[in-house]
């Protein structure tokens, strides 16, 4: 229903342009305004789609009962909860209300419609972004990770406002961002490297993913002393710290990052100095050096999750460089096929718990 909406979205944008051709006067006008009425409510269905289904969710994810439940129950109490300043906040003020769903509720409403907010401001057409964004498992992983998918939200906005040349509001939703959840610190020296010269960020790209196969040891250290004194020390020799690697992001990462730079020196993409392309490659190459670096980091390919998340504006952009008319949509489609694919046989069956679904008006029940 999602993408439906976002579909007949884009056919309302597709009018606008035939309008302009057409249309002249006050019947461009007319024609115009009618077809950004149309574009903006199916927007507004299409995320509410997903606001409802995360909003009225019971017991769904793992998190839902093991995590924030308790949480608000210990502040209920006169304790504090355990996370970082801003989500401690927030924690603080739903505790307030007797009924735990409008925290969820809340939390949905703020991450789907950020995302939406971003993914609006840059392209017109978003049918392709939302399924990307279905389809990669960010959305339905939100339904467990709260906290970080508020602080991803937080940081896209933030990364569409930076590439918009918005410096003091890209600055406050960055910090914003850390604010909320500790690991979006990583985003940090990813946003100031915006400002470098594309050649030496095309060489940064390149040279990441070989530092991560070959310096493991080294950012072992670098994270163990810079996460000491923080709430993530913890993790360092705890039961989390097993060197797990999740190999399907390594190679979904490799595809995309190989693809990249396919389409960027293929279409000379690099004698055109652009910032945008190059800054999205430099996201991925931090996705994929990432991915590398899971057994070296606690849990980490949650710090993964804040380049790939990228990927929604990304992949359809470097295709666009490549592929027009049909072709374009067939590759579109390809990727986001492969990539359900993968959701369904992968992280679905995993630990989050997204499955079975209970509704909060219904919860003995389970889809």
């Amino acid at each position: 229903m999602a993408i439906g909406f976002a579909f007949c979205s884009d056919l309302c944008q597709r009018q606008i342009a035939v309008a302009k051709r057409e249309f002249a006067g006050r019947d461009l006008w007319n024609a115009v305004t009618a077809a950004k009425i149309g574009r903006d409510v199916f927007i507004l269905f299409s995320a509410t789609v997903l606001i409802l289904l995360s909003g009225l969710r019971y017991d769904t994810g793992v998190d839902y009962y093991y995590s924030y439940v308790p949480s608000l129950e210990t502040v209920r109490a006169g304790s504090a909860s355990h996370y970082d300043p801003l989500f401690n906040f927030i924690i603080a003020c739903f505790a307030r209300l007797e009924d735990n769903q409008w925290f969820f509720a809340a939390m949905a409403l703020y991450t789907v419609a950020m995302i939406y907010y971003g993914i609006c401001r840059r392209t017109q057409y978003i049918a392709i972004p939302i399924a990307l964004y279905l389809v990669s498992f960010n959305y339905l992983r939100s339904f467990c990770f709260v906290a970080q998918y508020v602080a991803i939200a937080t940081f896209f906005v933030g990364f569409t406002a930076l590439l918009k040349k918005k410096w003091i509001p890209s600055a406050i939703l960055i910090v914003l961002a850390v604010l909320l959840h500790q690991s979006a610190i990583i985003v940090v020296p990813f946003v100031l490297m915006y400002f470098l010269k594309t050649k030496w960020m095309m060489a940064v790209s390149i040279l990441l993913p070989i530092f991560a196969l070959l310096g493991q040891g080294v950012v072992r250290v670098i994270f163990v002393m810079f996460g000491s004194g923080t709430r993530f020390d913890y993790y360092f020799g705890s039961e989390y710290d097993m060197g797990y690697v999740d190999n399907t992001l390594i190679l979904i990462n490799l595809a995309i990052f190989a693809m990249f730079l396919f389409v960027y020196y293929m279409t000379q993409a690099y004698r055109e100095r652009n910032r945008t392309l190059s800054f999205y490659l430099l996201a991925q190459s931090l996705a994929l050096s990432f991915s590398l670096l899971q057994s070296v980091i606690p849990l980490g390919y949650r710090f993964v999750w804040f380049f790939m998340f990228l990927q929604c504006l990304s992949i359809p952009l470097f295709l666009k460089r490549m592929f027009s008319g049909a072709e374009y949509y067939i590759m579109n489609i390809i990727i986001i096929l492969l990539f359900l694919i993968w959701m369904i046989m992968y992280p679905l069956q995993g630990s989050s718990n997204v499955l079975p679904y209970h509704p909060i008006f219904d919860p003995l029940s389970s889809y």
